[in-house]
């Protein structure tokens, strides 16, 4: 009997599940890493998302395992190269989140912006400080945009639509490419210094950990706004920090961190409790019913064509 684990199904929808009892036997629940480590040898299948971690002790003890899907289009939370080096398939998302995730984005531009997050917590404490929020307006200006992929493209579609001029950064597309996609190209030193609101959209490698940095909020105006539903990586948490409390960039609206989930104490939680120029949201960028449906569906393909000896 083919035993599949679905660790996270909470975000899988029955019928998805349905499927996958089709080819197999299928434990649909929440592990600690304990019991994962413990349990993960009994299975043939792991479906993840975000949330579980696939390292190389975990997939040591993975003694049956033959296939791995995650429903996610980042896979900073798998192995890949012990994987890779054990033949075992990875199947995973390319695009299906990059609607949901880019109406996020601009769902946090705007928050940013006008101070809404801020604003509501003083109306739920019974405030009425309206000067307090007091926000900057979108139309007219500069959207930065690191890394123009799929997401970072539906980003600068939305953003023209807001009357807003867009500008990217991207080694890896030519100039021609970026502008039809709805931007024009700059390097990043440039962005950095012109644009009023910046929204991170490039993978994590090792280039571009710690991309922005203490020198590159040097290098901004004191009032952009960053937005980052990439990688939490990619942003240098302590620099960001001290950027917000010196008053040398005016907001920053982050869905994603270096450790997931971000620990109740973590210096991020802290200083937000206190400021109302960040706005933090626990990953769900891409946590919509219509991207969990498109995803889990295709997870459930995956497993099936997999097991019946299809090409997913």
């Amino acid at each position: 009997m083919i035993r599949i684990l679905v660790t996270e199904p909470e975000y899988f929808t029955p019928e998805s599940l349905r499927m996958m009892k089709r080819v197999g036997r299928v434990t649909a629940q929440r592990m600690s890493r304990k019991e994962l480590l413990n349990s993960i040898e009994n299975f043939d299948a792991v479906v993840v998302r975000i949330d579980t971690k696939l390292d190389k002790t975990i997939l040591r003890s993975a003694a049956r395992l033959k296939c791995v899907v995650s429903a996610t289009t980042g896979l900073n939370h798998i192995d890949t190269g012990y994987l890779k080096a054990r033949g075992i398939p990875l199947f995973s998302l390319h695009g299906t989140h990059s609607v949901p995730t880019a109406e996020h984005a601009i769902g946090l531009l705007f928050s940013a912006a006008r101070k809404i997050p801020a604003a509501s917590a003083a109306m739920s404490a019974g405030g009425w400080e309206r000067w307090r929020y007091i926000g900057t307006e979108i139309a007219g200006k500069t959207l930065g945009i690191i890394g123009i992929g799929r997401i970072g493209t539906q980003v600068a579609k939305r953003a023209r639509a807001l009357g807003m001029h867009v500008i990217a950064y991207d080694p890896y597309v030519s100039g021609k490419e970026v502008q039809r996609r709805g931007a024009t190209k700059t390097q990043l030193r440039a962005l950095l210094k012109s644009s009023d609101f910046i929204t991170l959209h490039a993978p994590l490698t090792p280039k571009t950990e710690g991309l922005i940095d203490k020198k590159a909020f040097r290098v901004v105006k004191p009032s952009v706004v960053f937005i980052n539903t990439s990688r939490g990586k990619i942003i240098d948490e302590s620099a960001l920090i001290e950027a917000l409390s010196k008053d040398r960039i005016r907001a920053a609206a982050i869905d994603v961190y270096p450790e997931e989930p971000l620990p109740s104490k973590h210096r991020l939680r802290t200083y937000a409790r206190g400021h109302g120029n960040l706005i933090l949201t626990p990953h769900i960028a891409a946590s919509t019913n219509e991207a969990v449906t498109r995803a889990s569906m295709f997870a459930a393909d995956a497993v099936c064509d997999f097991f019946s000896g299809k090409r997913p």
